[in-house]
């Protein structure tokens, strides 16, 4: 009886808690973790560098704009992303004093489907988008291969990402989400590699309109 009452209680309190997603235009904000993959394998002046890894605290933010229609959302969304350099190699070396980051800017459109909830306000989506990164990078090192040596590199691409999450609908007008991303590019042609990124993000989430429900 006791776990049968406590079961009810907590289904009580997350239906309380709950609401039915408006149709119609919203915004939202964003940001968390990124992990970014080795971004380079170019040679310049003899020197091939490669290998490269980032800090853990490699972060990303942003902001979106789109519109509901049950089940779908569309949506055109800005995103920042940045990761320090901790290492890299020159000549298959593992080079010292590390200085550099790269950083991303990329506007995007996309689809969701917002799938049906799985418990009271909590709903799954998948999502696919499209569209343009701008990709900068530095790599600087101190040694040993041949002493102090310094690139960068930036280029515009073709970019695209999935993306996989949950929405916790606990208003009418707002709304938080969980969401994964993995974010790939065409060939950065100063990079000589595709750009690759895997995002981990929170997202709040305003309805701008009073009407039009699921």
């Amino acid at each position: 009886m006791k776990i049968a009452f406590i079961s009810a209680t907590l289904l009580s309190s997350s239906v309380a808690f709950s609401a039915t997603p408006i149709d119609g235009w919203y915004g939202s904000v964003f940001g968390g973790y990124t992990y970014l993959s080795d971004n380079i394998s170019e040679t310049r002046n003899g020197l091939f560098r490669n290998e490269a890894s980032y800090t853990s605290g490699s972060y990303n933010a942003g902001g979106r704009i789109g519109y509901k229609s049950t089940p779908l959302r569309y949506e055109g969304e800005l995103t920042y992303l940045q990761g320090n350099l901790t290492k890299f190699d020159i000549n298959f070396i593992r080079q010292s004093g590390i200085t550099g980051q790269t950083q991303a800017a990329l506007a995007m459109a996309n689809v969701y489907y917002d799938f049906p909830d799985i418990v009271p306000a909590i709903s799954p989506f998948l999502g696919a988008g499209l569209g343009y990164a701008w990709i900068d990078a530095s790599f600087g090192s101190t040694g040993p291969s041949v002493g102090a040596t310094y690139y960068k590199a930036s280029n515009s691409v073709f970019a695209y990402q999935a993306t996989a999450g949950i929405t916790y609908n606990f208003a009418e007008n707002y709304a938080v989400n969980l969401a994964y991303r993995h974010i790939g590019t065409d060939r950065v042609s100063d990079l000589n590699k595709v750009f690759q990124a895997d995002l981990a993000s929170v997202g709040v989430i305003y309805r701008f309109d009073k009407a039009n429900y699921k």
